[in-house]
């Protein structure tokens, strides 16, 4: 059973998000702050995801839980009043291709639905050649509705209301 957890301010969750961005499986579409980066300092992430970990309050970071060990990261950000952006991967990489991805986004997805029920619109931007996260985002309830730009990388654009 997959479960959600939010990220904690401390150097062990700092540690398997520096772990996780330097897996070979994600590198090419996960990265702290530019595609292809080295190995990130510790510092750096306690930096970024610290002060969201400490204060969420437009960014909200969960760690994503399988048999009471984290495997992933998923968090939402507020975009506007009625919509709101997702990131996700599965760190693990023996966990990949079992389906945690699609029930770690479904169950952030009515997380999401209970906590702001004003908002109608979800999206998430994989880069058009990851298939296995396009499969995973239209299983959960996504589909492909344009494209966009995210940090200078051309990416899709995948929609869905949230679960009500």
């Amino acid at each position: 059973m997959i479960a959600l957890r939010p990220m904690r301010p401390e150097k062990g969750d700092y540690l398997l998000m520096q772990r996780w961005f330097m897996e070979p499986g994600l590198q090419k579409w996960v990265w702290c702050d530019t595609p292809g980066e080295g190995k990130v300092p510790l510092a750096r992430i306690a930096e970024k995801y610290g002060a969201r970990a400490k204060n969420p309050t437009h960014v909200f970071p969960y760690f994503i839980q399988w048999q009471g060990r984290p495997i992933g990261f998923i968090q939402y950000y507020l975009h506007d009043a009625a919509s709101i952006g997702l990131d996700m991967w599965i760190g693990e990489a023996a966990c990949r291709g079992q389906g945690l991805g699609t029930q770690a986004l479904s169950q952030m997805t009515r997380l999401i639905a209970g906590k702001h029920p004003g908002v109608s619109r979800l999206f998430i931007d994989p880069h058009p050649e990851n298939g296995a996260a396009i499969r995973c985002y239209e299983k959960a309830g996504f589909r492909i509705t344009g494209e966009m730009m995210d940090d200078g990388e051309k990416c899709l654009l995948m929609e869905m209301p949230p679960p009500r």
